[in-house]
């Protein structure tokens, strides 16, 4: 599933137009991704959970030249599926 059929999803079950939906549908993950993008753990309740985590530097290697590369340190998105998820999941053998 992507974005568009997501929208159109909601369009037909709420009566709105493809237009407004989009709109909505917008402003919405925009504004999830800046309260995310802010440091802040956003739980969405039977999902699950998006968070910011730091990742710790560290070294790596090139195995073309056999040589080590330092990683800085990282901020990465971290996603913990919810509950209800999970158990979804498990009972459709997922």
């Amino acid at each position: 599933m992507v974005r568009s059929d997501i929208v159109k999803k909601i369009a037909k079950e709420t009566g709105l137009s493809v237009k407004d939906t989009e709109k909505v549908v917008e402003i919405i993950l925009e504004s999830l991704v800046d309260y995310v993008q802010k440091g802040n753990k956003l739980e969405l309740r039977g999902f699950g959970t998006f968070m910011v985590k730091q990742r710790a530097g560290r070294i790596a290697r090139n195995l073309k030249t056999n040589e080590d590369l330092p990683l800085p340190s990282r901020k990465v998105i971290y996603f913990k599926a919810g509950k209800d998820l999970k158990n979804i999941c498990r009972e459709d053998g997922i």
